[in-house]
């Protein structure tokens, strides 16, 4: 062996010293799922190899070389912007990736086998109260609600927040109809292909499976709290709320069917 392939060897040792060989993971955070928490207990087992694609400054980037703006309803084209970052981390061989990122079939042809592909559901429902509570009284500016619950229930913003499983899950549609029967067959057919999928009430599941998978012992805290805890809603809107998350209620009874 001569010098180079010597120096190059001996760099190749220190680097898995520095950086063990772990299990390549990457994490679908849809919001308002105990995301944030599982996150949190994840990457500490990951500390030399992690990507987090955060929502604010991607969009502040997105906005300023993409022209991509949410006041103009071009949240889809926020995702597929974020679903770029992810490649790059990617092909970069991090770890661990995580993110409000949906899912691309395309992308996970190439990737599936060198990630364990996971997210964590929530029931719709409550997911949806506790997404409107959280931006209604968030202190920075990124996503806030200003509307009353029965306005936001009436505005194509309202509206979107039932179908963001089939949209995570399903994929950018370029017609944007996530709400179709093909959306959601097609929602169910990828989070099929998913390696683990947790649900946020039976979370010692997700971490019995999760070390299953990547031999790795995670302990997942309580890392963001609602600011509103419990709120009550009346039955009407209640009503309301359920018939905009048929989408996600589809999506939801199926993946417990399947990984429960």
């Amino acid at each position: 062996m001569n010098i180079a392939n010597l120096k190059k060897q001996i760099k190749t040792n220190i680097q898995k010293i520095i950086v063990p060989e772990k299990t390549k993971v990457f994490f679908i955070h849809i919001p308002k799922t105990g995301g944030t928490s599982i996150d949190f207990a994840i990457r500490k087992h990951y500390r030399h190899s992690y990507g987090r694609i955060e929502a604010a400054p991607s969009y502040q980037t997105a906005k300023l070389f993409a022209h991509i703006n949410l006041e103009e309803g071009k949240i889809d084209r926020l995702l597929e912007f974020r679903e770029k970052l992810v490649i790059y981390e990617m092909y970069k061989g991090t770890q661990y990736i995580s993110g409000h990122v949906p899912y691309n079939a395309d992308r996970g042809n190439i990737f599936h086998n060198q990630y364990l592909y996971i997210t964590c559901l929530r029931d719709p429902v409550k997911r949806y109260i506790s997404n409107y509570f959280y931006n209604v009284y968030k202190e920075s500016d990124h996503f806030r609600i200003y509307e009353d619950l029965p306005t936001f229930l009436t505005t194509p913003r309202g509206k979107e927040a039932g179908y963001e499983y089939v949209r995570y899950i399903g994929g950018i549609s370029e017609q944007s109809d996530y709400t179709s029967a093909e959306a959601i067959e097609q929602a169910k057919n990828n989070i099929a292909n998913f390696h683990l999928v947790g649900f946020l009430d039976n979370l010692t599941a997700f971490r019995t499976k999760f070390q299953q998978s990547t031999g790795i012992n995670i302990k997942i805290c309580h890392e963001r709290k609602n600011p509103i805890k419990n709120p009550e809603i009346d039955a009407e809107t209640l009503e309301k709320i359920k018939l905009i998350c048929a989408p996600d209620i589809a999506l939801y009874e199926y993946a417990q069917n399947k990984f429960n």
